[in-house]
């Protein structure tokens, strides 16, 4: 995945102009994002069973040696507590986190490709009723702007000398 804070963001893009080829591109991107948002939910659920081992065998280092993790009198409350400040779990907990938002940015972009596709089949039913069309003159349309360009270019006539 990426840190990129543009992450997907020229998959989602349309090309107003080329709405043909947005319209084939479209379903070869979501297999793409969709692919990459699935390997990212199971890299969070790999992490997460990591995260969990991690927790056990440092809630059962805490159980063994109490007093060395300044646990007075040992309580579920208490080990818990202090597994969750050793740096083991902070660092799995980072990781678990980064891979949450990988996942997250991943299916933000097939949620937006799900926006695109609906965008593209508005942007095609205007093009299809003549949204995007030049506007036509009619023939007097045409004569009534000529007639105007024409008196507005014209300079009066000087006078000549004699």
């Amino acid at each position: 995945m990426s840190n990129d804070p543009n992450y997907g963001e020229s998959a989602v893009q349309i090309d107003e102009l080329n709405l043909d080829k947005e319209c084939i591109r479209l379903p070869s991107d979501y297999l793409k994002y969709a692919h990459l948002s699935s390997d990212a939910k199971r890299d969070v659920e790999t992490l997460r069973a990591e995260m969990d081992v991690v927790e056990a065998d440092l809630a059962r280092e805490v159980r063994a040696n109490p007093t060395d993790f300044g646990i007075e009198k040992e309580t579920e409350k208490a080990i818990a507590a202090a597994v969750l400040s050793l740096p083991k779990y902070q660092k799995a907990l980072r990781a678990l986190n980064a891979a949450k938002h990988q996942a997250d940015l991943a299916q933000a972009v097939v949620w937006a490709l799900e926006h695109k596709k609906r965008s593209l089949t508005l942007l095609v039913e205007l093009h299809g009723m003549g949204y995007f069309s030049s506007p036509k003159i009619t023939e007097r349309g045409r004569d009534a702007v000529n007639e105007m360009t024409k008196r507005k270019t014209r300079r009066p006539l000087a006078h000549e000398e004699d």
